[in-house]
């Protein structure tokens, strides 16, 4: 049977439709497509990172191109110098790292849907439009985590059933460090293609366990792989004192991450994760792996290990990870639509991206196996 919305949800709705509507300066309403304004995207991006705390470990960095430079944030080349004489011409220098790599942003869908049950059980409380607001940025953030991990390409028409990670929404950061920087990624044959060799072939497992013997590549345990990935950044990134390891929940067990094995609520992954911190934030161990701070971070792959500087959560560094959404690019609209489930429908679409800021400062090993090579 198909929900009647009470007249008291009628209100709040139609509250929330004007309260947007104002924000935005949608003069014909919020059922026409219009833009964000700058200060309501940078709200939208604050709320997000208010309410999934992993997206304030990395820089979520507003563009006016679609496509352009990386910025090379939180590296940095030299800029001390000295002129003998005053006359000499001066030449100041990027503060950051200048690197010949573009970035590319992809227009990205985000639309959610709310039952009219539910907009009816929001209603009686006042903050309606602040809970709806706050529920469509936890849903919005997650997708963006989930993608970061795991993206590998850009479809033109995505297939969430055969890529219930967004594999295909687009291409995150693994996939980056794969294409960009194939000598830091351990776990994964080379493939070579017109001339420009990628680490995207097939997996190459590395083993882990007493008996494995890293003469074929494997560890006796995961600081020892840690440790080896390390050893292969170059020396100025190797001094880094930013470096977190990210692992997969799979390669650690409670002597590293003792709340992983405590119960919660029911998660949002189906059940994957066994503490909801770790669907929302990103865990930190106060244990080490390979001499480095270790982290869990949401929707990581498993057989997983990422080493790179992370920002942190207080915002007082630069993380090596960013998101680069273009400026202006936000279309919205939001309809009352009973044909559609009997709910409210709301279409959210920007252009963004997933970047590295410099390849130098990330290694990662894949297809991680516990036991000796067969």
């Amino acid at each position: 049977m198909t929900h009647t919305l009470s007249d008291r949800g009628r209100r709040a709705l139609d509250g929330l439709f004007t309260a947007i509507a104002q924000v935005n300066g949608a003069s014909r309403g919020v059922a026409h497509k219009f833009a964000l304004e700058p200060a309501a995207e940078q709200r939208l991006e604050d709320l997000q990172r208010e309410q999934v705390g992993f997206l304030n470990r990395i820089n979520m960095m507003p563009v006016p191109q679609l496509k352009g430079q990386v910025i090379g944030l939180g590296s940095h080349d030299l800029i001390a110098s000295r002129k003998s004489r005053p006359n000499l011409p001066r030449s100041p220098k990027y503060a950051g790292k200048l690197q010949d790599r573009k970035y590319e942003l992809e227009s990205t869908l985000f639309d959610t849907w709310l039952p009219w049950e539910l907009i009816d059980a929001w209603s009686r409380f006042p903050d309606f439009a602040q809970r709806y607001a706050r529920h469509v940025a936890i849903s919005v953030a997650l997708s963006r985590i989930m993608v970061g991990w795991n993206g590998v390409e850009a479809a033109d028409d995505t297939d969430a059933d055969a890529n219930p990670l967004g594999e295909d929404v687009n291409v995150g950061w693994l996939q980056k460090l794969r294409l960009e920087k194939p000598a830091h990624v351990m776990g994964r044959a080379m493939v070579t293609a017109g001339g420009v060799t990628t680490a995207t072939g097939a997996p190459a497992p590395i083993y882990i366990g007493p008996d494995s013997d890293h003469a074929v590549g494997d560890y006796k345990n995961i600081d020892a792989l840690a440790y080896d990935l390390i050893a292969g950044m170059p020396s100025y990134a190797r001094a880094s004192t930013d470096h977190v390891v990210i692992v997969s929940q799979d390669l650690v067990d409670e002597k590293y991450f003792p709340m992983v094995n405590r119960p919660l609520a029911t998660t949002i992954d189906g059940g994957k994760s066994t503490s909801d911190q770790t669907v929302r934030d990103i865990v930190m161990s106060d244990k080490q792996i390979g001499g480095r701070p270790a982290a869990i971070a949401p929707y990581f792959p498993e057989g997983t290990m990422l080493i790179t500087p992370l920002g942190r959560a207080d915002g007082t560094d630069t993380s090596n990870l960013s998101m680069y959404w273009q400026e202006g690019s936000r279309r919205r609209y939001i309809k009352d639509e009973p044909e559609n489930m009997a709910a409210l429908v709301d279409y959210n679409s920007v252009n963004e991206g997933y970047v590295i800021e410099d390849t130098d400062y990330a290694v990662m090993a894949e297809n991680i196996t516990f036991g000796a090579r067969p």
